[in-house]
């Protein structure tokens, strides 16, 4: 083989080994880290407090003088751990003890043993049912007609009867402590309707 063919045989293997290369190898596209959004936190449901309607509007004059006698009076609103009713039951002080709000009204006919008494307050499932035990054991009969669980009492007293009826509804706890279940049951019965209208969106 001349030298003239020689070179052109190498011209041509460089040619080819040059167009059977590799080609360059094509830029890696860049990941951009895509970011989760946060999770939107789970708002925590809120308790509506219960609102407590005053004394005068829970049993309105008129109606404690028709119920009870022409004579009665309102006496006023005492502090709530003051109470004390016919009926020796610790776990009612407790429960007062317990609520976050409560309220104590009194009536009575001036120079008089004629007197009752009516506590509202606010108090949860589980500081309800140990008073609503106390209540059953003691002999205090129970009703329930809708929300309402109404539990009874009545007794022969040294002047006259005496008695208490006790409301459970909710978060609500009414309690009268007077004379007949009849009158305490009407006592109570006005409290309720004045805290469903305090409070509508309750269910009471």
């Amino acid at each position: 083989m001349g030298p003239q063919l020689a070179l052109t045989c190498a011209a041509a293997i460089v040619i080819a080994l040059s167009g059977c290369g590799s080609p360059a190898p094509e830029p890696t596209p860049s990941v951009t880290a895509e970011t989760s959004p946060s999770p939107t936190p789970t708002p925590t449901p809120t308790v509506e407090p219960v609102t407590l309607s005053g004394c005068e509007e829970l049993l309105p004059l008129a109606l404690a003088k028709s119920l009870f006698s022409e004579n009665t009076e309102f006496f006023g609103e005492f502090p709530p751990a003051e109470f004390g009713g016919h009926f020796e039951i610790p776990e009612i002080a407790t429960a007062i003890a317990a609520a976050p709000q409560a309220r104590l009204c009194r009536w009575a006919v001036p120079n008089s043993d004629g007197a009752f008494a009516l506590v509202v307050a606010e108090l949860d499932a589980s500081d309800q049912a140990p008073l609503i035990a106390a209540l059953t054991t003691a002999g205090f009969s129970s009703t329930t007609m809708g929300t309402v669980t109404a539990m009874e009492l009545e007794r022969d007293g040294v002047v006259s009867l005496e008695g208490a009826t006790h409301l459970f509804t909710g978060d609500v706890w009414i309690l009268c402590d007077g004379t007949s279940v009849a009158f305490t049951g009407e006592v109570a019965a006005s409290a309720l309707d004045a805290l469903r209208t305090d409070n509508p969106t309750l269910g009471l």
